[in-house]
């Protein structure tokens, strides 16, 4: 009897420990997702005042921008300038420098390039 106690007291701690670490692991195992995940979050949090909900449709007063290079969010969010060679989608220069994002331009970049 103690025996059977035992081992459903081992089976239950087991169990218990396997299911709460098991969505840790996966979360742990795809970078990726959890990079876009935090992108999605700094895009809403930052551009979709300018720029569509959708980063794929235009927004009221910027283009869309999906699928933006690493270079241009660099150029663009941190400097408000655009790369070299680089032809703007629109003639308006209103977007000012956020060099505060400076930490999250691998995250954006991850979410608008998905």
């Amino acid at each position: 009897m103690k025996y059977i106690i035992y081992l459903w007291a081992v089976t239950s701690i087991l169990t218990a420990c396997t299911s709460k670490t098991e969505p840790n692991q996966s979360q742990a195992m795809d970078p990726k997702s959890n990079l876009v995940a935090q992108g999605k979050k700094i895009y809403a949090q930052n551009c979709i005042a300018c720029h569509n909900p959708n980063p794929k449709l235009d927004g009221a007063i910027g283009p869309a921008v999906s699928g933006s290079s690493l270079e241009l969010l660099n150029a663009r969010v941190l400097h408000a300038k655009y790369p070299a060679n680089y032809k703007a989608k629109r003639d308006t220069h209103l977007m000012p420098a956020l060099p505060g994002l400076e930490s999250e331009i691998p995250a954006l970049n991850a979410f608008l390039n998905q």
